[in-house]
């Protein structure tokens, strides 16, 4: 069966219609289906990829030796590094300015933690706050986060 000049043109111009429908189509049925972005999605404490080399904790210091980690006045190397690994991965809630005018009269005892990283000259430094709940911790963005843990996953002697 031949097509005419005028048939070709048809199925060229219901070809580019298909062609366009099939790639909206994902796009329309994220916008009719899926669910919006929500704002209490988790951010992280620190930078994606961010290596430790060292956490300045209240009652203790660890440093990176090569592969392991020994806290600072020890002579002991800690094969445990789970303390490290809980700041590096740590990750909350972001709390928005109204809520932390709201917790401000609760914010009483602050707590400074420095994290060195790799390929950073400055530590960051993470205001936390302890709150019956949760803790209160300023990122590395200046963005506070509230995170539920235990006291001993952030601060191992408490």
């Amino acid at each position: 069966m031949k097509l005419s000049r005028r048939s070709w043109n048809n199925v060229i111009i219901f070809a580019v219609i298909i062609f366009i429908a099939v790639i909206q189509l994902p796009t329309l049925i994220k916008e009719k289906y899926g669910t919006a972005p929500s704002q209490s999605t988790l951010s992280t404490l620190l930078p994606e990829q961010a290596v430790i080399d060292q956490l300045v904790l209240p009652e203790q210091h660890y440093v990176r030796l090569g592969a392991d980690w020994r806290i600072t006045g020890d002579d002991a190397v800690i094969h445990d590094d789970s303390v490290i690994m809980h700041w590096a991965t740590l990750a909350g809630t972001p709390v928005d300015d109204a809520t932390m005018a709201k917790l401000k009269p609760q914010l009483t005892h602050p707590v400074s933690v420095e994290i060195w990283l790799q390929a950073y000259d400055e530590p960051v430094r993470v205001t936390v706050y302890q709150l019956p709940q949760f803790w209160l911790l300023k990122n590395w963005q200046s963005q506070w986060l509230a995170v539920s843990v235990e006291p001993t996953y952030l601060f191992p002697s408490q």
